[in-house]
């Protein structure tokens, strides 16, 4: 008894001093500028999992705080504040407004540097600037966001990718991608990643700092970096939204109406016309209003020595024509773990992508083409026979009922994508730092085709529309990854900054594939399941390969810089690589950028107005080592059958696919580039702007070459020249920064000419290259582009229109006489330049605003001073085919005049420029107090591809500008050939709520 009393007398002692060490601070916080209270900032006790966050007053509070604890208070875009709690219990808090853009940090290959501090062409796009609602690749995010990235995509197909190029196509043969390089490791399908993912893109644009990736640098560097755990309590989010996609603009084609109208018109001339008795409009058959639903989950937190996030998105898009479908989902997740006195950091990440395509056929002029078929179809003939079969007639080759084709077809991928890494940072000394990173991705995808035998009565015969044919394949590809780094970092006198970097880097990938297909299948309700269900089996239905690669390379790197003022960044890799000849499997890529920020100089120093006014200069040499595996071996591959002469049984004969070459090498990509970035009025002004000139030499191709004197006729050989050239600037201003209202806009702007300086560097005497051929009936071997020394890449070449007389095209010759079409058509002898697919300059302006609990953001694009080849108005603006396609009013206007829709010609180009509003979204954020327990809860709409301003007369613009065949060596763009899939206008209702 006299034990327990003198226990509780303690307690009763002991009992004022735990209220005094277990308190609960209360406070407000406010923002320095306007005065205003700030809701939803987070206020975090440093170094544990708990805190609280402001309500919509402003107003927290956080209960059973230490003295002494450390509360850290955060908001976005407001510098952080740490405050020490002392005996008080309530702490008021006024948080400044961070206008320092400039203290980011950008992403530089091995390594991260101030974005003040950087020395290249590098640019850093966070994603409270990207584009936002429906993105179909996470890539859209940063379309038009970046001076010198052009991204562009042809169509709305949510199965087809975006087309990418840093300043310019570079090189013939070695491809136009960037390298893709996600949380550090390289080769990422992009994808895979979720856009909600997304923390920012880094790009970089010059060689110099390309140089790092060495023979992988040449198209230049996207970094992606995602969201990873933080220090505190456990996040949840949740993002969903549904979207409705309608097909922004369709062909303008003849309606059944206005064709049997100027039919009845010029019975004279069309008395043998069918009248199938239809009124279809096949376009509107074949589209269909999209939908997409998006959800994507998350949960983070962790604490001063560990974290982690781990998310999951499903997307399932629908395209605008019946049976195009995507359907994804991706799920990742990213640990760090802290051991050894901090010393050692440890991440881990791991993401799966599982994809469901159903594909349509297009983008050619055969049988099965559901977008040529539908445009050429005409609008009286019927969907459907009475008995409820599918009409066909046959006015034309190749004229089949699209509808037909997209019912009956089966065109299926299966794909699953895997990436795991892991990186350990240790930490030996101050500032001496070792880095390891292990990565390995795998592709796998499974295709499925069918197309059913079946036949249909066309008027009195019983004709087989369709042999039927199947196909199944199988792709497998692997890469495995390891990358070692040593950095040590040190400031000498308070003034003498140094950052050395040296590094290994081993990649291997394999790959390996089955297909199998065979023709007329004994029965269609088995489809492509049984291939032994087809009866015509051919040489070639039956193939595998495998095939791998390895590179490897050692680099180094100094980052100098004086004060702040001079910098000095000198790099240097060797790469070696097995996909080049056995002569020059191993290179050198060198670069040196300098930097000098006068604003750091006692003349500038004491400036309010200026805070950064940085003069870059940099050289390097990056190389392109995109090109397939073994062309620079002597490949003998089959290439039909015969007979044997002496036992008359069949024999595969066997061909040689192209000669060897040991000397096969990467292209060269030597870049000079000079820029200055800047910053005034506490950064509320900050942009940069850069000059380059990018010198390409041996450029990968293929050749042709006498068989007399070569097992082939081709070869892989490195010949072409090409010089880069062009102006980019950024312009960011943040307009407005009131307490209620703020105005961040960006502005970009670039120019860029690509120059074929030689076609195969002497040894071939290439004088031009004929490229852009046009596919359509009655047109063959017609080249819209010839690629030219001393042009420009994206020369549209051919006759130039003079008008028409006497039912004749008429066009002006080279020596400015005027003559028959018809008379020179079978000569070049009066071909020239009529104009070219390369944008005189591109523009790009965002903007941001919020007033209060509302936001609203929309992005611009233009495209001015380029040429489209309207290969559609040629195709379907040819009056011969009046009864048997259908036409666009051009066909009725030139009826009478024949000939010019069969020869490359200037009527057919047109200016290509175009502004748009890409997007427009509109947010709204309810208080925190409607709901206890949610931290956010937004609500927005947006709406993309709004409009389109444009004198061009085709379906839509924004026709690839950047592209070519990669297998061929050749580089041509601005060609809209009628197939292609419509482009969309998507409205998008969306969710976000984070607890």
């Amino acid at each position: 008894m006299k034990n327990f009393k003198f226990l509780l007398f303690n307690v009763t002692l002991l009992f004022p001093l735990f209220m005094f060490a277990q308190q609960t601070i209360q406070g407000t916080v406010t923002d320095a500028t306007s005065g205003s209270t700030l809701p939803g900032v987070d206020i975090i006790i440093k170094g544990t999992t708990r805190g609280t966050s402001t309500d919509f007053d402003g107003n927290y509070t956080l209960e059973n705080v230490k003295k002494g604890d450390v509360l850290v208070f955060s908001y976005i875009g407001f510098k952080t504040q740490e405050i020490t709690v002392s005996s008080s219990t309530t702490i008021n808090v006024v948080l400044q407004e961070s206008l320092e853009t400039l203290e980011e940090v950008v992403i530089v290959g091995y390594g991260e540097v101030k974005k003040k501090d950087k020395t290249g062409a590098a640019v850093k796009v966070s994603a409270a600037d990207l584009n936002q609602g429906t993105l179909v690749d996470p890539i859209q995010a940063l379309q038009g966001k970046a001076a010198g990235v052009s991204i562009t995509k042809q169509g709305g197909d949510p199965n087809a990718g975006f087309n990418v190029r840093i300043r310019g196509a570079a090189g013939f043969a070695a491809g136009g991608d960037p390298l893709y390089v996600v949380n550090g490791v390289r080769g990422v399908d992009i994808t895979t990643i979720a856009p909600e993912d997304i923390i920012a893109f880094d790009i970089l644009k010059d060689a110099a700092s390309t140089a790092i990736y060495g023979a992988d640098g040449a198209n230049g560097v996207v970094f992606v970096t995602t969201k990873s755990g933080k220090e505190g309590v456990a996040k949840i989010e949740y993002n969903t939204y549904v979207a409705i996609d309608d097909v922004a603009n369709d062909l303008d084609l003849q309606s059944a109406k206005s064709y049997r109208a100027y039919i009845n018109e010029n019975q004279d001339k069309y008395s043998d016309f069918s009248d199938a008795g239809g009124n279809i409009d096949w376009q509107d058959e074949v589209y269909r209003t999209g939908v997409t639903l998006n959800n994507n989950f998350a949960i983070s937190g962790g604490s001063d020595t560990n974290t982690y996030r781990a998310s999951i998105t499903n997307t399932d898009f629908e395209g605008v024509i019946d049976g195009s479908n995507k359907n994804r989902t991706t799920a990742r997740i990213d640990l760090t773990q802290k051991t050894f006195d901090d010393k050692l950091k440890i991440t881990m990440g791991l993401s799966g992508t599982i994809e469901e395509n159903d594909y349509i056929n297009y983008g050619s002029n055969e049988a099965t083409d559901a977008l040529f078929q539908s445009f050429q179809r005409l609008p009286t003939d019927p969907i459907y026979n009475a008995d409820g079969s599918y009409f066909e007639t046959a006015r034309v080759y190749n004229y089949y009922n699209p509808v037909a084709s997209l019912d009956q077809i089966q065109n299926e991928r299966d794909a699953k994508k895997y990436t795991a890494n892991l990186g350990l940072n240790y930490t030996f000394i101050e500032g001496l730092t070792g880095a390891l990173n292990l990565s390995y991705l795998r592709n796998d995808s499974e295709s499925t085709y069918f197309e059913p035998k079946y036949s249909n009565t066309i008027g009195t015969q019983n004709t087989l529309i369709r042999a039927g044919y199947g196909k199944r394949a199988y792709d497998n590809w692997a890469q495995s990854m390891l990358e070692g780094t040593l950095t040590y970092k040190k400031t000498f006198n308070d003034v003498h900054n140094l950052t050395a970097l040296a590094g290994y880097s081993y990649r291997k990938q394999d790959w390996d594939g089955f297909l199998a297909e065979g023709r007329e299948p004994i029965s269609n309700s088995l489809g492509a399941d049984k291939l032994q269900n087809f009866e015509n089996i051919q040489l070639g239905d039956i193939e595998s390969y495998k095939g791998e690669r390895t590179d490897i390379g050692y680099f180094g790197r100094i980052m100098y810089d004086y004060d702040s003022k001079y910098y000095l960044t000198a790099m240097i890799r060797r790469d070696g690589s097995s996909v080049f000849g056995r002569n020059e499997d191993w290179g050198w890529f060198p670069s040196v950028q300098v930097a000098w920020n006068m604003a750091n100089e006692n003349f500038l120093v004491e400036n309010n107005t200026i805070n950064l006014l940085k003069l870059r200069a940099s050289w390097g040499l990056s190389g392109n080592s995109n090109i397939d595996s073994y062309l620079y071996q002597l490949r003998v591959g089959p290439s039909g059958t015969s007979i044997d002469p002496e036992t008359g049984n069949p024999i595969v004969n066997l061909d040689y696919y192209n000669n060897g070459n040991p000397d096969l090498k990467w292209d060269e990509n030597e870049e000079i580039n000079i820029g200055l970035d800047f910053g005034l009025f506490d950064n509320r002004i900050s942009g940069s702007v850069e000059y380059y000139s990018k010198q390409i030499s041996d450029m990968l191709s293929v050749y042709d070459v006498p068989t007399e004197t070569n097992y082939s006729g081709k070869v892989y050989y490195n010949g072409g020249e090409m010089e880069n050239t062009g102006f980019e600037a950024t312009l960011m201003g943040k307009i407005f920064n009131t307490g209620n209202f703020k105005w961040n806009t960006t502005f970009t702007y670039s120019t860029n000419s690509m120059e074929i300086k030689s076609l195969d560097g002497g040894k071939y005497d290439l004088d031009y290259r004929d490229v852009g051929y046009i596919s359509a009936p009655g047109i063959v071997g017609v080249a819209t582009q010839r690629m030219l020394p001393k042009h420009d890449l994206g020369t549209f070449y051919g006759f130039e229109y003079a008008g028409v007389s006497d039912g004749k095209w008429m066009i002006k010759g080279t020596d400015n006489e005027i003559y028959y079409l018809d008379d020179v058509s079978q000569s070049d002898e009066h071909k020239k330049p009529i104009g070219n697919a390369l944008p005189d300059f591109e523009l790009g302006w965002s903007n941001n605003f919020t007033y209060k609990d509302w936001d609203l953001s929309m992005s611009f694009r233009a495209v001015i001073g380029h040429d489209i080849y309207n290969a559609t108005k040629q195709v379907f603006g040819n009056p011969d085919y009046i009864t048997q396609r259908n036409v666009l009013d051009e066909a009725l206007d030139l009826d009478g005049y024949v000939g010019g829709a069969y020869q490359s010609l200037s009527y057919y180009v047109e200016d290509g420029s175009y502004l748009k509003l890409d997007n427009v979204n509109l947010g709204y954020t309810f208080p925190k107090t409607l709901v206890k327990g949610i931290s956010k809860l937004r609500v927005y709409a947006s709406i993309n591809n709004v409009f389109t301003l444009t004198n061009y007369d085709g379906i839509d613009p924004e026709v690839n500008y950047s592209g070519g065949d990669r297998d061929k060596g050749e580089i041509y763009f601005g060609i809209d050939q009628y197939n292609i899939y419509p482009k969309t206008r998507t409205i998008t209702f969306g969710l976000n709520v984070e607890l």
